[in-house]
This record gives structure tokens, sequence and C-alpha cells, in this order.
């Protein structure tokens, strides 16, 4: 595949629309691309300018707040944030979304549709998963391919459980750990990487990641390979100290040409309206600089470049900025308890708020599509 992300992105069009800082309706067939939407939100939410539609608001901890006042604009831009990238012409989706516990077994459904119209559609059914499975999130060495006996498939649990589906053995392999479960953080989420050619998730305490490989086989172990983290600003060890009462979930990300990001993604309470509301509260960036044997040397950064990374309940992603409209770089677009970006140069945090239920969420499966359905290959 060597379209740019922007040709693969088919635009969607709203029906709402922000314009001079009000919401109208808009009855033109122009075509807006999804982040669009979302870069003309920052903008305006950071503006001193008047809004029917919107308004922003300073949170206790600095965050920005955009509410949105109109519902009709709070789905689209929920749209905007969770299927805005389905909309591209190359598309894998989960067919099963809701596993049903009353079954004997649950069986999971991908569909990918090429681009190229002369390319044929491919449905895979794969066999049968243990009866209540709820999946966190899957990961794939590559695109479904009937042909390719090298396809592999990895399952992450919601219970930290990993399974493991190789196309030439059609059956799913049980990954067990030395220590059960516990040696899987049951948050983070599951990645492949093209370049080391391995699944990796980190641990509870985000010190290792457990890794294995394409041709994993039963009873096989997994290995661990450890996190050294490094260069971390002499101002950051006070807020870390701060940092030790809120939730953490870790995720592995890979860039196009093969740069790997290590990101910490915080999480705290706060109380609002008569109620606890789960906000993200902070996000850490470590770049890797080289591989010692078995160990990650990750380092502090504050700027990834033209990137962006996108993180929610699914394998996270990394895309270039420049290849669709509306995507700011050096920024993670960010999607469940709460959506928002976070802009890694400035450190600042912008979560989208509904005027009526507060934080804009959602629990849908997968929140991003698969990131071979944007990379090219």
């Amino acid at each position: 595949m060597s379209q740019p992300l922007s040709r693969m992105l088919k635009p969607l069009v709203y029906t709402n629309v922000l314009r001079n800082n009000n919401l109208v309706r808009w009855c033109s067939s122009t075509p807006i691309y999804p982040f669009m939407l979302i870069d003309h939100l920052l903008k305006v939410g950071g503006s001193s300018n008047g809004s029917n539609a919107i308004s922003r608001r300073s949170g206790a901890e600095g965050e920005n707040e955009i509410i949105i006042k109109s519902k009709f604009l709070a789905r689209e831009v929920s749209d905007a944030m969770s299927i805005g990238l389905n909309q591209s012409g190359l598309n894998i989706h989960m067919k099963e979304k809701k596993f049903l516990r009353d079954m004997d077994n649950v069986r999971l459904n991908i569909y990918y549709k090429p681009s190229d119209p002369k390319s044929k559609s491919v449905s895979v059914r794969l066999p049968p998963l243990p009866k209540g499975s709820q999946i966190q999130n899957l990961a794939m060495s590559c695109l479904p391919d009937l042909e390719n006996d090298d396809w592999v498939v990895a399952i992450k649990f919601s219970v930290s459980r990993l399974m493991l589906y190789r196309h030439k053995d059609l059956q799913w392999i049980d990954i067990e750990t030395t220590h059960g479960h516990e040696s899987i953080c049951p948050y983070s989420s599951l990645m492949y990487s093209k370049k080391d050619q391995r699944f990796y998730t980190p641990t509870p305490g985000g010190q290792y990641l457990c890794s294995f490989g394409l041709n994993f086989k039963e009873k096989d172990e997994p290995t661990y390979d450890l996190i050294c983290k490094k260069d971390l600003p002499q101002y950051m060890l006070y807020e870390l100290e701060e940092m030790n009462s809120f939730t953490r979930t870790d995720h592995l990300v890979e860039s196009p040409s093969g740069e790997q990001f290590l990101i910490s993604w915080y999480y705290g309470d706060d109380f609002e309206s008569d109620t606890v509301v789960h906000k993200t509260k902070r996000f850490l960036v470590f770049k890797e600089q080289e591989k010692v044997k078995r160990d990650k040397d990750m380092c502090y950064t504050e700027n990834i470049g033209d990137l962006c990374i996108f993180l929610g309940h699914g394998e996270p992603m990394c895309v270039p900025a420049s290849s669709s409209p509306g995507l700011k770089p050096n920024c993670i677009y960010f999607a469940g308890h709460n959506f928002g970006v976070f802009d890694i140069t400035t450190q600042t945090i912008t979560l989208f708020y509904t005027e009526e239920e507060g934080p804009l969420r959602s629990t849908a499966f997968p929140y991003w599509p698969h990131p071979f359905s944007l990379t090219p290959s």
C-alpha cells in the first residue's frame, strides 16, 4: 500500500459545523476530513471569542476543557475521535462487537476491504474462543491474507490473558507465563512491532515488556525486556511524586519508519457536579535510543517530530501528522474515559466535555482501526 493517509481517509460530511464560532446547519456536500473538525475545535476553543456552540474553561490541574453545548456537535466530535479514521478505503473492523456469555463459545470475524476496487475483500472467521471472552485489544502481524501461512493474530483479554492464532495452524495457542496473568498489565495494550517481528505488552509495574515472536509454540515461555527510562528532567522528579496517586497505563507504539515510543498515560479522580470523574491527567513520552541485548533504553522526550500517536481501547498507532488534514504534529489523540488531545510540545491536555453529561467518552470497540490499515506496507 503506497497511498498517503490523506488519500485513504474518505472525507466525512458533517451536517453541523462551526462557522464564525456559531453552530449552523451546513447543507453543502463539500467534504470535511474528520480531524479538521477536531483541529477547528482546538483553535476556536482556545480563542477568546464568544460562541453559542462551545465554550472553554480551565480545569483544576490547568488542563483545557472544551464544553460542547450541542448534542449534534458532540456526536460528530465523538465520531471523528472514535470512528473517523475508520472511513478509510482500507478498513479492518470487528464484525462481532458484543460477545454473548450464554453461548458455548465466541467466534471473532475480521473483515478487510482493500482500497483498490479490483482487489477482493477478505473475510476471516477465526476458530472459537473460550466462553465469555471479552477482548481488550487485538494485534496482527500483517493485513489478513488467507494465502499467507505466516499471518498471525494475537489477542489480549480483559483478564490479562493472551492467545495467539497462526493461520497455518488454524488454532488458538494459549500463551502461559510463569506467574500466570499477574505478569501482564490488565489495562495496557498489546501491539505488534513490524521492526522486531514480535508482539509486546507491558507488565503491571511498567518495568518490563512481555514479548513473544511469530513462531511461538505451545508451552513456550514469553521473554521479558527490561525498560530503562532515562533523561527525565529534574523538575519532573518532583511531579512524579505527586503522580504516584494516579492510575497509570503503559503503551508501546511504533512509527511507520520503525521508531518506538513508550507512552505512560496517567489518570486521576476529580469531584465534579456531585460525582467522581476519572480524568486523564498527564502523559510521559519515552523514545527508544538503542537496544542492549534484551533491554530497551527509553529516553524522555517532548518532541516526536511530525508524528502523532493514537491511544485508546485497541492497538496504539503512530502516523505522520502531515499525511492527513487536521492532524496536529507532536500530539497524542486519546479515547476512553475521556476524549482529548495532549500537546507534547506545550505539555497541555485538552479534554472534550458535554454540557449535560460531563466528559465526552465511549466504550465502543475498537476506538481506532488497526494500524496496518493506515500505514504503508
